[in-house]
């Protein structure tokens, strides 16, 4: 059952969700994307400070959420200061495996 219920979970998590919002800051137009990546290698509440520590060093990251339970991590950034590639980097130089 535990197995079934992990193969479900990454077939369903095997690429990287996104949704874009637009938002006004200090008048400005600012496109906040939110995205899931699907992370191999995380096994505990350590790696998942690791990997929040390590993206949050980005500029225009407003929210780092990893769990290792599901092994995703879910990103709120500033598309205008950051990309998915450059977040997914970070998380790879931690040490950790970004499934596409």
């Amino acid at each position: 059952m535990k197995q079934t219920l992990l193969i479900l979970t990454i077939a369903i998590f095997s690429f990287a969700c996104t949704s874009t919002k637009t938002k006004k800051v200090d008048g400005a137009s600012v496109q906040t994307v939110e995205i899931v990546y699907q992370v191999e290698g995380m096994t505990c509440d350590h790696c998942e400070k690791s990997i929040h520590k390590g993206v949050n060093t980005l500029e225009g990251i407003s929210e780092v959420v990893a769990n290792h339970e599901d092994s995703t991590t879910r990103v709120v950034f500033d598309s205008s200061k950051t990309d998915k590639e450059q977040i997914a980097e970070a998380i790879q130089k931690r040490g950790y495996k970004v499934i596409e």
